[in-house]
């Protein structure tokens, strides 16, 4: 054989194992592409997994503070906020899709152990997510799932040094420490320790009755308050048009404190400035001003309306029908006849707030005459606050809910 043939063969030679090594180059390339495509699109989907657990603990969490057992520690209110819980996450579990497709409920395990503060776990799944690229190799589908904890929380029962709680949009009623239907009479709140004491005071229908001039002796069945001072000038967000309010007292009544300084005279368990009693504001103006400022933030007079049979007799909530809006005779969770009141120690003068009363107000009439509400929980501030930031609670409730994993 020929030099000249031997140079030939060696460079087909030489071609050929450039072409597979090639073509081998180009198949390891395919699959990192197919591996990256696939290794992003399950990325995605876990990331979409995780935060509809984090929103699933969280309504889980909700639900302790809807069904009362974040006041009320008792076994009929932990399997009450046990079914709650299920039904709220699986109801919930449409709008919170993960790879086109909702996921599924693996568990959703509460802890009552912490009496005021309970947490749920939740742990989502979704099956069957599909694969590009990865079929290839037998890997046709996959299963993530992920996790999620959130608190309801009360520093009632909080250790020391817990941060303090600062409740949002918190009227300027302050309520006395008294339970009105209590026969020995009772206090809401232990002025010493900080905690609930009053028993069987969710569902309560109570009627809000101005202190007298005297101080706020107990008063069978009324719940006595007096106005708070509210800073002239207030910033406030409003949830309606209402009539041109009369003074700043019926504006906080009607809307929210949007400034700094009336929002943080209400924090419970810290060391900030103290509400004062508006001792000028008496009589017929102080029950016209407390009227007109209920009716405009219950939307008066379409408000919403509290069927409390369930939440009277512990085997339920209270079940609240819109009155506007769109979801107009239909039940809510959330409604703008809730509301938050400080439960305060003192009658005049600066006062202490000691904890709060979250009360649904029943429609306000048209004549001057008192508000009626029902109690909804009871919120302790303890009485070992640190010096932490305090946690913000939302509009309709004095009890946060929170992530915590």
């Amino acid at each position: 054989m020929s030099k000249k043939t031997i140079a030939i063969d060696g460079r087909r030679r030489e071609r050929g194992q450039t072409i597979v090594l090639v073509a081998v180059a180009l198949v390891s390339l395919l699959g990192m592409a197919a591996l990256a495509i696939d290794v992003t699109t399950l990325y995605v989907a876990r990331g979409e997994l995780q935060r509809a657990a984090d929103a699933a603990a969280l309504a889980g969490a909700k639900a302790f503070v809807d069904s009362g057992v974040t006041t009320d520690n008792s076994p009929t209110r932990h399997t009450l906020a046990q079914g709650m819980i299920t039904s709220v996450i699986n109801a919930m579990m449409a709008q919170n899709k993960v790879s086109g497709a909702a996921p599924t409920l693996v568990a959703a395990t509460p802890d009552f152990t912490r009496p005021g503060n309970p947490q749920v776990t939740v742990t989502l799944q979704r099956a069957n997510l599909p694969t590009f690229f990865a079929r290839i190799w037998g890997t046709k589908l996959v299963t993530a799932s992920a996790s999620a904890v959130a608190e309801a929380y009360n520093p009632a029962n909080a250790p020391t040094g817990y941060p303090p709680i600062q409740p949002k949009c918190v009227k300027p009623m302050l309520v006395a420490n008294q339970d009105p239907k209590s026969a020995t009479p009772s206090q809401f709140v232990d002025p010493t320790t900080g905690a609930p004491i009053a028993t069987n005071v969710i569902g309560e229908t109570v009627t809000l009755k101005p202190c007298p001039s005297a101080g706020c002796p107990p008063l069978v069945p009324n719940l006595q308050f007096n106005p708070a001072l509210v800073s002239p000038g207030t910033a406030n967000l409003c949830p309606g048009t209402c009539s041109p309010p009369a003074d700043d007292y019926e504006t906080s009544i009607e809307c929210c404190d949007a400034a700094t300084v009336p929002a943080t005279q209400y924090t419970c368990g810290a060391a900030l400035p103290n509400p004062t009693v508006n001792a000028a504001l008496v009589g017929g103006v102080l029950r016209s001003e407390t009227k007109n400022g209920l009716q405009c933030m219950t939307n008066h007079p379409s408000e919403d309306t509290l069927d409390p049979t369930d939440l009277l007799v512990g085997t339920g909530p209270a079940r609240i029908t819109a009155g506007s809006g769109p979801q107009v005779g239909t039940l809510v969770t959330t409604s703008r006849s809730i509301a938050t009141l400080p439960i305060v120690q003192s009658p005049s003068g600066p006062v202490k707030v000691i904890g709060f009363l979250q009360v649904f107000f029943d429609p306000v009439p048209a004549a001057p005459a008192f508000p009626t509400a029902r109690i909804l929980n009871v919120v302790g501030c303890g009485n070992s606050p640190g010096a932490s930031p305090p946690v913000l609670g939302g509009g309709f409730s004095p009890i946060p809910v929170r992530l915590i994993h």
